[in-house]
């Protein structure tokens, strides 16, 4: 049982107060170690942050194994590591998306006339990341970084409907049917259902669902693994984005996603446009 306790992890506040410390040592040690152009000395890691060498090179060695830092067998000098690499990586396909989307959300927002976003997940939540205000006196604007229910907006809609049945459904669990109106789906059945017609049409419509008086419609942006990254839409009052126009409102922004994906690298969306 004692063998057990000491492999586990942490249970005493003393036991996460540890942890949460090896933690920040280890983010004080890449982040000197990306200020410092890439590589460093243990002992001048040591000085420089104020840390006994025995816990710098423990850390390190720690860093090491999960391959954020390695060191030069030759000089002795430590470098940051491939795993760094694909974490940044990471974050800059989202900044891709950022810059790539812009010029097609402006001309989405001009062809339709109503407000264009740009949406990414975290966790169970669609955020907000971008946005094209148009002109019209009464539009949308939310500010960036707002979060949006996945099952009741469409943005979120369209980062749930390409994926696998199990998937959407964890996400689903975790994060609720809530209600915000009388017209959110808060029926799983109802939301499978609406989810595989957003699938079927490549657009997904929030017809009052988030908030009453506004509607949307959206789309999913795939990167060049044909996975969904994020999702663009176009939203207004519901007297302009009315249901007569859903059809036609809703293959621009499908079409506005495709050419996204496309420039992203996504060779479906490729072969969709020839």
């Amino acid at each position: 049982m004692n063998e057990l306790r000491r492999k586990g992890r942490p249970t005493t506040e003393s036991g996460v107060k540890k942890g949460a410390q090896a933690l920040e040592r280890g983010l004080e040690i890449l982040q000197f170690l990306a200020n410092a152009g890439g590589s460093s000395s243990v002992s001048v890691l040591s000085e420089q942050l104020a840390l006994p060498l025995s816990t710098t090179f423990r850390t390190l060695k720690v860093l090491e194994k999960s391959e954020f830092v390695f060191q030069d067998p030759q000089l002795g000098w430590w470098h940051i590591g491939i795993q760094s690499f694909t974490v940044g990586s990471t974050y800059m396909n989202d900044r891709d998306v950022v810059s790539v989307a812009g010029p097609y959300m402006r001309r989405l927002m001009l062809l339709s006339g109503e407000t264009a976003n740009l949406a990414i997940r975290n966790n169970v939540d669609a955020v907000l990341i971008r946005q094209c205000e148009c002109q019209a006196m009464v539009r949308m604007c939310a500010p960036l970084g707002s979060r949006l229910p996945l099952h009741a907006s469409g943005a979120g809609k369209a980062l749930l409907y390409p994926l696998a049945e199990e998937e959407m459904l964890d996400l689903v669990v975790r994060s609720g049917l809530h209600s915000f109106t009388p017209k959110t789906l808060t029926s799983l059945n109802l939301l499978q259902k609406d989810l595989a017609r957003s699938l079927s049409q490549g657009y997904t419509i929030d017809d009052e669902e988030h908030a009453l008086g506004l509607n949307c419609l959206a789309s999913a942006i795939f990167d060049r693994n044909n996975n969904v990254i994020a999702a663009i839409s176009i939203s207004g009052p519901s007297s302009r984005v009315s249901s007569e126009r859903f059809e036609e409102l809703g293959e621009l922004v499908r079409d506005a996603a495709s050419d996204i994906s496309a420039a992203l690298g996504d060779s479906r969306s490729k072969r969709e446009n020839l």
